[in-house]
């Protein structure tokens, strides 16, 4: 009788919840799960929270033949809903003084951003729905439909991966960072990388979906339910436990957090304050001990050589505090004009190996289309606040310290995952990440720049020194967990002892192999269709002729 009574039940708010309109259920879908990526501690409804829109798509699927457009519809209601609610903190740039604009043009350029943006990613992002579509009519979809689930899955995860390419392709809302407050749910990403966790978490909101669609087979879609989460949950504490947090000699290391953000960093008075503000933080790393100091990007607008007055600044602070020094400066190179970090030892030489960041802010640091953006939109032409494009660096020039050989990353840099794998590859045993996120202030977007960092320490195994203008600095463990964390807006140094290693984790040898067996089995589904359709037109051709 209870499991009767469960099913009547869960039956009639299955036939609510079908007779509620797509307007809702899509949306609904999209801003729950949008909302567990922008507030990680609510993470554990990242597991239920595509139901709604996946009951409305596998239940329209199953009673209608839906089309390709029709499909694309659905796709670009529920992704515009959910990239509305991850870029919403663009409104907290406002009133954009580091742009030099007025407050009307501000506000233009703020909804230029938003809804642009959310606009562009979600075009090419609401192609998930008319693929899935399409290769649910598959034979082996139709023979086993409790695999439907895994196939959205797949073509999510795979459109999610897809982001990473292209200055159009920004990967800042990956399903996995919803994760990072849900223990070893997030580790698994030290194994298969963090679209294993995307994969995983739409297979379990299309299962659940499917039991609530098909009652009668809620067993069967329960137990492949639990062993997929379980399967993760396992894959998970393996890579918690395996992480190499304390393995060879501990080094301090200390992350300055001058708090002096873009808006005013250009003036002369900003600039006695930035030095002043990272000789005091300097002098008090090493009076902690620490051997290592990471400035942020750009800490000074200006460009450094071993005789400038930049140069002759930091200089003096390695020699003077016995520290390495690696700190954001331009770097010229002939033509070429690069965002570098630069390192200088105890001893005050510059190291020639300038590391110039590979993944450029587009409209930050140069402007794509420019041509055609400075005719149609040339506010948005002039966010760039450089009086010219900068040049994107090739490798990963990893640089020798007393810390071992050390890799870097640049702000934009930290959301690519291939960026730091070449990193760990190239033999970095420690990755320091200088940024600039004043644009930020202390909204949202602050936060889940950090998580991406934690993210990255997590795959690649490896300690991160990351060192933000105005927040967020701290020292972040291969298990993803940040020490001496600095929140946003204050000035101070985050300092800890890091411990350098070789070791490598699963997903830096193997990479993304988990993405190119998904598109590998999409292929092959594309290629069974291709062929039913053929033997299909075949077969008419033959009754065409038959019939004469």
């Amino acid at each position: 009788m209870k499991k009767t009574a469960f099913l009547s039940v869960l039956s009639s708010a299955k036939a609510a919840i079908l007779r509620m309109p797509r307007i809702v259920l899509l949306p609904l879908g999209a801003v729950l799960m949008a909302l567990c990526l922008l507030f990680p501690k609510i993470g554990a409804l990242q597991w239920l929270s595509m139901v709604p829109m996946l009951l409305y798509l596998f239940g329209k699927n199953e009673r209608e033949r839906i089309g390709i457009r029709k499909a694309y519809g659905l796709g670009l209601l529920y992704f515009y809903a959910f990239y509305l609610v991850i870029w919403h903190w663009f409104v907290d740039l406002y009133p954009m003084e580091f742009a030099g604009v007025s407050k009307g043009e501000a506000i233009g350029l703020i909804a230029i951003c938003w809804f642009g943006l959310s606009l562009l990613q979600t075009v090419f992002s609401a192609l998930t729905f008319p693929v899935f579509v399409a290769l649910s009519r598959t034979r082996l979809l139709k023979k086993a439909p409790i695999l439907l689930p895994f196939l959205f899955a797949s073509v999510y995860t795979v459109a999610e991966w897809s982001q990473t390419f292209t200055w159009a392709g920004v990967p800042w809302a990956r399903l996995a960072l919803g994760q990072s407050e849900c223990g070893v749910l997030f580790h698994s990403a030290s194994l298969f990388g963090s679209y294993f966790i995307t994969f995983a978490i739409v297979s379990v909101n299309g299962l659940v979906a499917y039991a609530v669609l098909h009652l009668d087979r809620v067993r069967l879609a329960a137990i492949v339910c639990a062993a997929v989460f379980a399967l993760h949950a396992g894959v998970g504490l393996i890579g918690y436990l395996s992480a190499d947090t304390h393995s060879g000699e501990g080094i301090v290391v200390a992350a300055v957090q001058g708090n002096v953000g873009s808006s005013n960093k250009w003036t002369a008075e900003s600039n006695q304050k930035s030095y002043a503000i990272y000789e005091k933080y300097t002098a008090e790393a090493s009076a902690a001990g620490a051997e290592l100091v990471v400035f942020p990007e750009t800490f000074l607008p200006y460009s450094l050589t071993e005789d400038n007055a930049l140069g002759k600044y930091v200089r003096d602070l390695a020699v003077r505090y016995r520290v390495t020094i690696r700190c954001g400066a331009f770097h010229y190179e002939g033509d070429q004009h690069y965002n570098g970090i630069f390192t200088v030892y105890p001893d005050g030489t510059v190291s020639s190996t300038v590391y110039a960041k590979r993944r450029l802010v587009p409209f930050g640091e140069f402007v794509p289309m420019r041509e055609v953006i400075e005719v149609l939109i040339p506010p948005l032409a002039d966010m760039n606040i450089l009086s010219s494009d900068l040049d994107p660096g090739t490798d990963s020039a990893i640089v020798q310290t007393e810390a071992g050989p050390v890799g870097t990353l640049v702000c934009f840099d930290s959301i690519y995952e291939q960026l730091t794998l070449e990193t760990v590859r190239d033999g970095a045993q420690l990755i320091c990440l200088s940024t600039n996120d004043s644009w930020f202030l202390d909204s949202v977007g602050v936060y889940m720049h950090h998580t991406q960092a934690r993210l990255r320490a997590v795959e690649s195994g490896r300690y991160i020194i990351r060192s933000a203008d105005t927040g967020i600095s701290s020292i972040i463990s291969p298990r993803g967990e940040a020490d001496a964390e600095l929140p946003p807006l204050v000035d101070g140094v985050s300092i800890s002892t890091v411990y350098p290693t070789a070791s490598r984790t699963l997903y830096s040898y193997i990479g993304n192999l988990f993405i190119y067996l998904l598109i590998a089995c999409e292929i092959a589904l594309a290629v069974d269709a291709m062929i039913l359709l053929v033997k299909g037109k075949r077969s008419q051709k033959a009754d065409a002729s038959s019939a004469e």
